[in-house]
């Protein structure tokens, strides 16, 4: 496990049980007719009150992606949506080193705590700590945000209702 907290004991405070939290919504991201993942997001009561914590996002893989093509996904969702500072570069770098290589059935999952430090789980273990960043919204922001590149899929994983014709 890679650790960037200089108190490891502190990411603790806010974090919750996985079996404590509530589904919120499920929504797949496909591309052409290929389906890369399937995400969920939980909470403590079920609904979508922004990006605050306890939050936790859960993508489970359909296809083998390198950690490579992971980050650099990442790197460009936030170059479309601004996230271009010096903070957000080195927010990355931190993430960079976190991000496995991940194939059919993997499970990444990424949690928001009340404090706003975050962690990175994978299949299920822990993987790597974040302490305090705007980063840690910014990263749920790909998915989460009014800016994100897919709404129907926003509004899908938020529980929110489609556009009625």
């Amino acid at each position: 496990m890679i650790r960037f907290s200089l108190i490891p004991l502190l990411l603790w405070v806010g974090f919750h049980p996985a079996s404590a939290l509530d589904r919120i919504g499920e929504s797949t991201f496909s591309v052409l007719f290929w389906d890369i993942y399937t995400a969920q997001l939980f909470n403590q009561d079920g609904r979508y009150q922004g990006l605050n914590g306890p939050l936790r996002l859960s993508l489970t893989y359909h296809r083998q992606i390198d950690a490579n093509d992971l980050l650099e996904a990442t790197e460009s969702q936030w170059q479309r949506m601004g996230y271009q500072d010096a903070a957000s570069r080195q927010w990355l770098q931190q993430m960079g080193l976190c991000f496995p290589d991940v194939d059919t059935g993997h499970t990444l999952s990424f949690y928001l705590a009340e404090d706003s430090s975050a962690r990175l789980d994978w299949n299920g273990q822990r993987r790597c700590d974040f302490d305090r960043s705007e980063g840690n919204r910014q990263f749920l922001a790909i998915w989460l945000s009014q800016d994100s590149a897919d709404p129907d899929f926003t509004r899908q994983l938020t529980g929110e209702p489609g556009d009625q014709p």
